[in-house]
């Protein structure tokens, strides 16, 4: 099979499943696309030293993607696990998420971290999901990009938390 009967075969089979799926999911999924197209658009010519330094302990917000299965995945804040200087490309990250009004801390799922509430982020107890780490792309980071924006930042005493659960997950003790 020509590589261009290949592509269109594989593009059709792509939409046939995309136009199947609920409507909520193809919205996400269709507007993935789109970002994922500019990502490609953007990734030849991407310098990250025009970028900021980011440190241990610092948030982002970013574009996780769309992924399959349990995969975090959206637009999410997340916290750097590793400093990453400007030459490099990628951040090891942690991913956070917001308790509810209505939730409580006991049915906490035992792979995660409550962080309480982090200042300045939102007025919501803040919970990290180590079983989610990840390296991403610079790239994906919405905010901060530029030294001179606003930076959010674990306490130490989150960190310290959150740094206990992942030995606790990925190392021998």
């Amino acid at each position: 099979m020509a590589d261009g009967d290949k592509l269109e075969e594989v593009l059709h089979n792509f939409k046939s499943t995309i136009e199947q799926m609920e409507e909520k999911r193809k919205n996400i999924f269709v507007n993935w696309i789109e970002t994922q197209t500019r990502y490609l658009e953007w990734e030849t010519n991407f310098n990250p030293k025009y970028l900021r330094a980011y440190k241990r302990g610092e948030i982002v917000l970013a574009h996780f993607g769309f992924n399959v299965g349990a995969e975090y995945g959206g637009m999410h804040y997340a916290t750097i696990i590793r400093n990453s200087s400007k030459a490099n490309s990628n951040l090891n990250i942690v991913p956070l998420t917001s308790m509810k009004d209505d939730d409580t801390t006991e049915p906490l799922h035992k792979d995660r971290v409550l962080l309480g509430m982090i200042e300045g982020l939102n007025d919501m107890q803040s919970v990290a999901i180590p079983d989610q780490i990840r390296a991403i792309s610079k790239l994906r980071v919405i905010k901060p990009k530029k030294q001179n924006q606003t930076v959010l930042k674990l306490s130490s005493e989150q960190m310290d938390m959150l740094d206990d659960k992942i030995k606790r997950l990925y190392t021998k003790m």
